[in-house]
């Protein structure tokens, strides 16, 4: 990294840095400090503002993408017989405007889009954004025939993104929050502590949530999943949303949760998720069957990119 400043009688001084990554140079920053007689307090903040933006550069090292924005090279839709409910074709999942577009069309089945390669320890990135309405899901070591542990997409009345669902291993799910009858705009509510109830290690709560999520617009999602416990954490717009660890998880059924049956018994059984999954399996994008979806609407993934730990 390189500072440059251009000092100036009546601004100040104009602080350029620099970073050089993969050989290349780019102006990373572009900062300006009052004028001050005290050299040190000057090379203070100088080494600040360094500091900073070299944390902010260097962050990037490790990631790559794994959505090129024009096709679906790299992915693969699951393959299931034409009346199965999760029948999907390349109407229901396509590049569209630099994104992953998901879309149910009107005989309403589901489906998934897998990635090519299979991760098992990693950091996982992109930006989302639903219509209003739309049943979605990011499936993390997903097996070939749509088994794995589901990130919630479900951008609905009572649905929650961020939290926890079992698909095919063992429909256990978290939901401490859920998005408001009331409204169609993802304002949540708070339903129960999830730290208390599920054992998670950290849930927000609504209040929380409400601050950091972005009606109708692109918010960034950040996952990382690692170990066979395993110990899974999302962000969303760099705000951690939840930690869960599977040695002490702890969620039911979604029949039990639904009815706050807390002392109904865990349907989470870490064993069994690692014996279907292996630790290792595809990153998947799901359209929920039947009526969990806006007739029209799409949930959208685009800047997809992993960092293999």
């Amino acid at each position: 990294m390189r500072l440059f400043g251009n000092p100036s009688v009546r601004a100040g001084i104009i602080l350029n840095i620099f970073s050089n990554q993969r050989g290349k140079t780019q102006r990373v920053g572009v900062f300006r400090l009052a004028a001050m007689k005290d050299g040190d307090r000057i090379m203070k903040k100088l080494l600040i503002l360094a500091g900073l933006v070299a944390v902010s550069a260097f962050a990037e090292e490790g990631f790559k993408p794994i959505f090129d924005g024009k096709t679906l090279s790299g992915w693969h839709i699951m393959q299931k017989p034409a009346g199965d409910k999760y029948y999907a074709t390349d109407e229901n999942f396509y590049a569209k405007d630099g994104a992953i577009h998901c879309f149910q069309t009107p005989e309403k089945k589901g489906g998934l889009l897998l990635s090519d390669e299979k991760y098992g320890d990693f950091i996982l990135e992109m930006e989302i954004k639903s219509d209003w309405g739309c049943d979605s899901g990011i499936f993390l070591r997903c097996t070939e025939d749509g088994r794995g542990i589901q990130v919630l997409n479900d951008y609905l009345k009572e649905g929650n993104v961020g939290f926890l669902f079992g698909q095919g291993t063992g429909g256990y799910i978290s939901r401490p929050i859920r998005f408001s009858e009331a409204g169609d705009n993802g304002t949540a509510y708070d339903v129960y502590d999830g730290v208390e109830i599920d054992g998670l290690k950290y849930g927000i709560d609504a209040e929380g949530w409400n601050a950091i999520w972005r009606h109708g617009e692109w918010n960034t999602v950040r996952i990382k999943c690692v170990g066979s416990e395993p110990i899974i954490t999302t962000w969303v717009n760099g705000v951690k949303i939840m930690e869960m660890d599977g040695t002490v998880y702890k969620a039911r059924m979604l029949r039990d949760e639904n009815k706050k049956n807390w002392s109904a018994r865990s349907a989470w059984d870490r064993e069994k998720v690692q014996d279907i999954t292996g630790g290792k399996g595809s990153i998947a994008f799901q359209i929920h069957p039947g009526g969990r979806w806006k007739p029209g609407g799409a949930a959208m993934y685009r800047n997809i990119r992993i960092k293999a730990l």
